[in-house]
């Protein structure tokens, strides 16, 4: 089980404000986006509590009277569902914050995306890399390379891996993955499959030159071609 990263000074001060708020016979919502933390902030302080999706407990009540429950935002009815649990010890994680929770929570804690605690980012950029070394069998990573932080902890470990296996991915297994990856969307025609490699290949390009003179150039397009598909991807690009 992981334990949560505390870092920074903002996880710092959430992960000590959850450890007194435990002692307190309170209920306790967790918020932040997607991939912060927010379970396994829970699972550092309550070791052992019982976990539950809200589509869990509309089908039965717990026998522990103190549960987690992960996705709090799906609760539609919040004072029916907070009425059904009254006598639990409700311990919350919510990717929205609505000011009606502030009624049945009395401790409201708020973990900050990855970006704004660079610390933890770059203790966890370095747990994942080293994980995925392992896992891929890698001598050494890229110094540098993009780092995917749009659903925080869950997309950089994402991207990560996606890296280390294009480490070790030779021009064989690259081939053999396209054909499995285009053998169940063949119906969509050669134009439209044709993007999957158009579109990454002129990222690439646009990052390495820059200039559509110098693209054009090492790609050995005409001009016009490259300011056609530059136009048609814009959106992508």
């Amino acid at each position: 089980m992981e334990s949560f990263i505390a870092k920074s000074p903002q996880s710092i001060k959430v992960l000590n404000v959850l450890r007194v708020s435990a002692t307190l016979p309170v209920n306790i919502l967790i918020e932040g986006e997607r991939g912060t933390g927010k379970e396994t902030l829970v699972n550092t302080v309550f070791k052992n509590i019982p976990k539950f999706s809200v589509k869990d407990l509309e089908e039965h009540r717990p026998q522990d009277k103190e549960i987690f429950i992960r996705d709090f935002e799906n609760v539609s009815d919040v004072m029916s569902f907070m009425g059904r649990f009254k006598e639990y010890r409700i311990i919350a994680a919510s990717t929205k914050s609505k000011e009606l929770y502030e009624d049945y929570f009395p401790v409201r804690i708020f973990i900050p995306p990855l970006s704004q605690r660079p610390e933890d980012l770059e203790e966890l950029k370095r747990i994942y890399i080293q994980k995925a070394m392992r896992e891929f069998e890698l001598e050494k990573m890229p110094e540098q390379f993009d780092l995917d932080l749009s659903a925080n902890a869950i997309s950089l470990k994402r991207s990560i891996y996606e890296r280390a296996l294009l480490e070790k991915l030779d021009e064989g297994r690259f081939m053999r993955l396209c054909e499995e990856f285009f053998a169940s969307r063949l119906e969509r025609g050669y134009r439209e499959l044709l993007s999957f490699f158009e579109i990454p290949l002129l990222r690439a390009a646009k990052k390495r030159y820059k200039s559509a003179l110098a693209i054009s150039k090492v790609l050995g397009l005409n001009r016009a071609t490259l300011t056609s598909k530059l136009k048609k991807y814009q959106s992508k690009l």
